[in-house]
């Protein structure tokens, strides 16, 4: 199937916060094609010659899209330099970008084909090839990142023509068009002078988009300065002469400068929203994820008490989420005990499931105790506030739980990079934090398999749960109501089997001056692509 030779402007889109739509049923049978057009605005006026500022809280972890998490703040230093092979617009659907067209080449959804744009070239003068795209992925695969868990859903890649690649897939998958865009970092394709000596995508950009890092200007950990791609094919998406991020990890310092004109955009957070909108500042929010605690210790080898069922069921019914999602989320919160989240109806999400643990203490203690444990136990949560509001959640269920003679340790970090060691060196039993939700296909796989990293780094089994993620794959290449019960299935079991406490449904804030235009925001596309604002 041929598309618009021609997209709108590119939307370039802890470790994995850390991860970070709804893919929409929409979204995968686009997949199967592509979509020539966007509602995204490209009305843009802002002439080359303007400068921008803007501010994210947390500097990049890497600025090798390989090495990079796809999380709200690194994904601004990725879509300024790196266009994707398929983009992800800001309602969510899916337009060309490096390739102009793509399909599946078999039935069992296996085989992916792409077609890529003639006569591009990256930052560094290098053509846009067929054998440029498979280096980019060989090297995501070998370099084993943040996002590795996304590129490893392609066995292979080879070149079948000049301008022509074709992936082999690790299993059969419906939504690998909607991870080849910037969302998952992976289908942003990388020179092959970068792919060739990564060491050197660390501290520059080799990309084919609309800016690149201008080193001379650039300070780490504080402040990066873009300017324009000599080379980018559509110059009409070009808005700015330079872009600078500068790095604020207080909220209120951030705020504080989208007040005084020091910046134009800004994270935004909870707790500074309503003061943002009475002073003007134009405040900006999508529902992305669900926030709560990752029992990761499931099996008990730090706290025996989380290896019962009966016990992490009484954890959930000791939480209230109304009361929480009231005092700390308002209104960009809705009460959830579900790892899916409303928008991914058919793709995991289930509304029967979403109050399945009405607070009732009474019936914790009875649980509790039922399982052994009548005077409750002690154990820790790991928490950083910049991982989900963590530490504040954390505070919140800590008095909770208290009630049911649970006792909690909040043992607090400075930031995402604090909590990194102890959470992998598995020190911690849980961790309070955040997950941008994704359709269950891509979920399974970073939650609830034993391999899944991370998120059960203890490597916690269920064969029930197994059994039935196994049939949801294997639905994957049939009907949507097959694929739809799969996965309610498989949801219903992680909430029986309390893995997580999910607490609520929140949203990614952000922050901006009202002059500057062009910010759109969706469930399925939560963080705003940079290369679309203009004045």
């Amino acid at each position: 199937m041929q598309c618009s030779p021609k997209p709108p402007s590119h939307s370039n889109w802890l470790r994995n916060r850390w991860l970070t739509g709804a893919a929409s049923l929409a979204m995968i049978a686009a997949a199967a094609g592509c979509s020539a057009g966007t509602t995204a605005d490209t009305s843009a006026t802002t002439p080359a010659s303007s400068t921008l500022t803007i501010s994210v809280s947390n500097p990049p972890l890497s600025l090798d899209p390989a090495q990079a998490p796809n999380n709200a703040d690194s994904t601004i230093f990725d879509d300024l330099a790196y266009e994707p092979l398929i983009i992800l617009t800001p309602t969510g659907a899916l337009a060309p970008g490096l390739a102009t067209s793509w399909k599946y080449a078999d039935s069992s959804k296996k085989i992916f084909d792409l077609t890529l744009r003639p006569g591009v070239k990256f930052s560094n003068g290098q053509p846009l090839t067929a054998a440029a795209v498979v280096a980019s992925i060989n090297w995501q695969k070998k370099a084993a990142g943040p996002v590795a868990v996304y590129v490893n859903n392609v066995a292979s890649a080879q070149a079948t023509g000049p301008l022509t690649v074709q992936l082999n897939l690790a299993q059969p998958n419906p939504v690998i068009a909607f991870l080849l865009t910037q969302r998952f970092v992976f289908g942003e394709i990388i020179a092959p002078a970068g792919s060739a000596n990564p060491k050197t995508l660390g501290t520059t950009t080799l990309g084919a988009g609309e800016y690149m890092l201008d080193a001379s200007h650039t300070v780490p950990n504080s402040q990066y300065v873009y300017v324009p791609n000599p080379h980018y094919y559509d110059k009409s998406a070009v808005h700015f002469k330079s872009i600078t991020v500068k790095v604020i990890a207080n909220a209120q310092t951030a705020l504080s400068a989208i007040q005084s004109g020091q910046v134009a955009y800004a994270d935004g957070a909870y707790a500074t929203a309503s003061a943002a909108k009475s002073d003007g500042v134009a405040v900006y929010a999508a529902l992305e994820g669900f926030y709560g605690v990752f029992l990761l210790d499931r099996d008990g080898a730090l706290v025996p008490a989380l290896k019962s069922q009966l016990v992490r069921q009484a954890l959930n019914y000791a939480t209230d989420r109304a009361g929480i999602v009231k005092a700390i989320f308002g209104a960009y919160g809705q009460v959830n005990d579900e790892v899916s989240i409303p928008g991914y109806e058919g793709e995991g999400f289930v509304p029967s499931y979403a109050n399945y643990y009405a607070y009732n203490p009474a019936k914790a203690k009875q649980l509790l105790a039922q399982a052994g444990y009548p005077h409750g136990f002690t154990m820790s949560i790991g928490a950083v506030s910049s991982c989900g509001n963590g530490i504040e959640l954390a505070q919140a269920l800590a008095s909770d739980w208290a009630k049911v003679g649970v006792t909690v340790n909040v043992k607090t970090y400075s930031d995402i990079n604090a909590i990194v060691a102890p959470w992998e060196g598995k020190k911690l039993p849980a961790a309070m934090c955040n997950y941008d939700a994704q359709p269950m296909f891509i979920e399974a796989n970073q939650l609830l398999a034993p391999n899944a990293g991370i998120f059960n780094i203890f490597g916690n089994s269920n064969p029930v749960l197994n059994s039935l993620i196994a049939k949801a794959y294997a639905a994957s290449a049939q009907g949507t109501a097959a694929v739809t019960a799969a996965w309610a299935a498989v949801e219903r079991e992680v909430v029986v089997l309390g893995w997580e406490i999910p607490v609520a449904t929140g949203a990614d804030i952000y922050f901006a001056s009202k002059s500057l235009k062009g910010i759109q925001v969706s469930p399925t596309s939560f963080v705003p692509d940079p290369v679309l604002w203009h004045y």
